[in-house]
């Protein structure tokens, strides 16, 4: 499997940061996850969660970028086994201050090479505006996807933070963090998919100090 850390390790410098024994790791009825959160010197933030439910029959890992430092989207990583099958979602919010497309012309060159790979429809979401064009989700069994998925990832990860690497950083990162924050707070707004099971987890409160400082680390 790729190693999301070590490709952003060939980049920037990386380190780790504490998270509190609350948020570290939770357990309800229904599911259970951990996290790990790094800060990518000179990029923003790095968080991983790891998750499971239906007594470890559905395995879910989720990995983010929120950058407050360089102008590029914001990557978001979802892989979901269950029941046989595998759900690959990899999207990215346009997040940029300044509208440049070089990072998207190559993650859309990468999309089409795995063009063959069956789609899966994620719905509409109050995201879609944002959400860019060079997004993916593809569905099917494990054993048939797995290998071309995660080949797709570690392509991604690396022209994300290749492109990441190549500019400067951004002269208003106050700025740039807002950017970043108004589409987690439109999250909390709005709902999603993942954001709907912590609010019922958590309550809204809480699930606000998850999401803005451990998971995508705009405050």
């Amino acid at each position: 499997m790729t190693d999301a850390l070590s490709v952003a390790k060939k980049y920037f410098t990386v380190t780790p940061c504490e998270v509190p024994a609350e948020f570290a790791a939770m357990k309800t009825s229904k599911m259970k996850t951990n996290i790990e959160q790094y800060k990518v010197e000179g990029l923003g933030n790095m968080t991983f969660q790891h998750a499971s439910a239906m007594f470890g029959m559905m395995k879910m890992e989720m990995m983010c970028v929120t950058p407050t430092d360089r102008d590029v989207p914001l990557f978001s990583y979802d892989l979901i086994d269950a029941m046989g099958k595998l759900t690959l979602i990899i999207e990215l919010y346009d997040v940029m201050l300044d509208k440049t497309d070089d990072l998207e012309k190559a993650l859309e060159v990468i999309k089409a090479e795995y063009k063959d790979l069956p789609d899966d429809d994620r719905g509409e979401h109050w995201y879609d505006n944002i959400k860019m064009a060079s997004s993916v989700s593809k569905k099917d069994k494990k054993k048939v996807i797995g290998a071309a998925c995660d080949e797709l990832y570690g392509k991604y990860l690396e022209a994300y933070f290749a492109a990441a690497a190549a500019m400067p950083e951004v002269a208003d990162k106050a700025a740039k963090r807002a950017a970043s924050d108004a589409y987690v707070q439109g999250l909390l707004d709005n709902g999603g998919p993942s954001t709907d099971i912590f609010v019922d987890m958590l309550g809204k409160e809480k699930t606000t100090e998850y999401f803005k400082k451990y998971i995508f680390g705009t405050e």
